[in-house]
């Protein structure tokens, strides 16, 4: 079984949360488990989950009732994919809201690869623009780099103001 990557996962620790969130739920469903065996009782005191896990949880249990086996298959598949899939460092000058995060992630998934993972931090030495990572692939499209590659002009302008 393959999951859809959800649109609330963009960077590669939101799928680190999920995998841990429906690793805490199979955890609890296996306890509930063999205390509905032996007490005969339903399950009780489920643990609040993000609302990809329950998605991811919930499409698991559309298919064919949850067991502990499922669950398991489930968590192995969100690790192997976690394992596959390209990872892209995005670094700003400043922490990135929330909407640009979601903004950058759709454009990457949609003109890179369908299942890109972004992960962003902050700079605040590159002073504007974006530093693009991929492997060992270095993009800079900092204002620092413009300010650097002009050095020569930079005085010149500045006697000019």
């Amino acid at each position: 079984m393959t999951p859809n990557l959800r649109n609330s996962i963009l960077s590669p620790q939101d799928l680190k949360v999920l995998i841990l969130e429906v690793r805490k739920y199979s955890q609890w469903f296996g306890q509930n488990a063999v205390k509905a065996k032996v007490t005969g009782s339903g399950y009780v005191g489920q643990p609040q989950v993000s609302p990809a896990a329950a998605e991811a949880i919930n499409e698991l249990a559309a298919k064919a009732p949850l067991s502990t086996k499922s669950l398991d298959e489930l968590i192995a598949s969100l690790e192997k994919l976690e394992a596959s899939l390209p990872t892209i460092i995005i670094t700003l000058a400043a922490p990135a809201p929330a909407g640009l995060k979601k903004t950058l992630v759709a454009w990457c998934r949609q003109n890179i690869n369908p299942g890109v993972l972004v992960e962003f931090r902050f700079n605040s030495t590159i002073l504007g623009g974006m530093v693009v990572g991929y492997g060992s692939h270095v993009f800079d499209w900092s204002f620092r780099r413009q300010i650097l590659a002009a050095r020569a002009k930079f005085p010149e302008a500045l006697r000019n103001v």
